[in-house]
């Protein structure tokens, strides 16, 4: 674990995704300020990463390198885990334990070293799977009650990954006890302790006062399935030179797929590793849908690796999953060091210049961003207050973070058509109820949409790299 978190922290401060960490960021900090999500502010997700978020923020200041080390927390904290259940699972062999150690960290805190809902989620399941595991043995009631609180958790945190092992859980649940009356009485346990502690979120932030927030919220996440094409790699990729290397990571959960269901129909797997297989599973394809790109991939993939070392098999069939596992967290730690931060940023060794701003403190980004992010501050400052709105187009919130500005809409992406929830026209109107007069733009703001149209029409009066300010000048 302290070889992990040495090698985690040499990336705990490298670049800044102004796009992913800033919606995070963005809304911790109107938490922060009293804005109570769905209501204020539209959250496509659960509550609870956010105000956790928001908390850290109110102990230690609302800073980015804050949030960067709860994700290396949560992360380290996957890895122990992990060990935890090993050990339950009595797995001896320390080859194993050594793969199971590289396919954790390759795919892990420096794929994704923003703070992200995902690894929240991966602890809280594998945490659910620790407690199924010693559950299993004693049949505690306790243990029942909690494995209904870590649901609920995961229910508060991301909705799909949470109903999902529901269903999952649920099913465990009925597998492991054979006694009918016995089975009851845990069905309504868990159910009770998941339930009760959902229904309470969700009248404290939508049946209370909030009936449109719950309305818009369900409206959003179909929406949002429905405008996200799903797509999954061709096996035609495997006659190109780097092909099986993209393919792995896609096609490996697949193979576990079916050789789960092979060795269950065989009953050759007990329960507990029934269990860790399913969840790796289901949590990597949950995960990718619908958004199938590689980075969401990784927050399941170890599990998926770890998994292959679990079955009984032959020597020479042994070698063969050693050689595969190894060969994918090969690909881990070469995705990490040679290819782009957080799949679409820029290389961890062109992060060479510090990012002095106050929100900003310790964090390295490329020369470039770091100069233009600077002056676009100082510009900002010398136009405004704190206490004064602007905008930042089309997908950057985390200018409001760095700029300690606030936000004059509901939303904080405003053309992406899966993200985007709110009308032009009425961002428009908010803008001008609470006098917006700068509109900041980050990369292209030149769109077929009322708003980007809108943009066009004004003054432009500052320009840095991909910065530029656009004074307004009549609504």
């Amino acid at each position: 674990v302290l070889l992990a978190f040495v090698y985690y922290l040499f990336f705990v401060n490298k670049g800044l995704v102004f796009f992913g960490v800033g919606y995070y960021l963005h809304a911790a900090q109107r938490i922060l300020s009293g804005q109570i999500p769905y209501k204020d502010f539209f959250l496509q997700y659960g509550p609870t990463y956010f105000c956790l978020l928001a908390i850290l923020f109110k102990l230690f200041g609302p800073l980015v390198i804050v949030g960067r080390l709860f994700n290396l927390a949560v992360c380290l904290s996957i890895l122990i885990t992990t060990f935890v259940i090993l050990n339950q699972l009595k797995i001896k062999s320390y080859l194993a334990i050594l793969l199971a150690f590289l396919a954790t960290i390759s795919f892990g805190f420096p794929l994704i070293n923003i703070p992200d809902i995902m690894w929240a989620n991966v602890l809280t399941v594998l945490l659910l799977l620790l407690t199924f595991i010693i559950w299993n043995r004693q049949k505690s009631y306790r243990l029942t009650i909690l494995m209904g609180l870590l649901l609920a958790l995961s229910l508060s945190f991301k909705q799909n990954l949470g109903i999902t092992f529901v269903i999952l859980f649920s099913i465990l649940e009925i597998a492991a006890v054979k006694n009918r009356p016995e089975r009851l009485k845990h069905r309504l346990l868990m159910t009770a302790a998941w339930f009760l502690p959902v229904f309470a979120g969700m009248y404290i932030f939508f049946l209370k006062d909030n009936l449109q927030g719950l309305y818009e919220f369900v409206n959003f996440s179909r929406r949002f399935v429905g405008q996200t094409a799903f797509s999954y790699p061709s096996l035609t990729m495997l006659f190109q030179p780097t092909g099986i290397f993209k393919l792995l990571p896609y096609y490996l959960p697949i193979v576990l797929l079916i050789s789960l269901l092979i060795f269950v129909l065989k009953k050759k797997l007990n329960l507990n590793l029934i269990a860790f297989m399913s969840v790796a599973v289901v949590g990597f394809f949950v995960s990718i849908y619908p958004q199938s790109d590689l980075i969401h991939c990784y927050p399941f993939l170890g599990m998926v690796l770890i998994s292959f070392l679990l079955f009984p098999l032959r020597n020479r069939t042994r070698l063969v999953i050693i050689s595969v596992v190894l060969l994918t967290t090969l690909t881990g730690f070469y995705l990490t060091f040679f290819t782009k931060s957080y799949r679409y940023e820029y290389l961890y060794s062109q992060y060479t210049a510090s990012l002095n701003l106050p929100t900003t403190k310790g964090i390295l980004v490329t020369p470039e961003i770091a100069k233009s992010v600077v002056n676009l501050n100082k510009f900002i400052d010398s136009k405004t207050t704190k206490n004064d709105y602007i905008l930042a187009y089309p997908y950057s919130p985390m200018l409001y973070f760095i700029l300690e500005r606030q936000n004059p809409s509901k939303d904080f992406l405003y053309f992406l058509p899966a993200w985007h929830f709110y009308p032009d026209e009425t961002i428009l109107s908010e803008m001008k109820k609470r006098h917006v007069k700068y509109i900041v733009t980050n990369g292209n703001y030149q769109y077929d949409s009322v708003l980007s149209k809108f943009i066009q029409q004004q003054k432009e009066v500052f320009e840095d790299y991909q910065l530029k300010v656009f004074e307004i000048e009549q609504y």
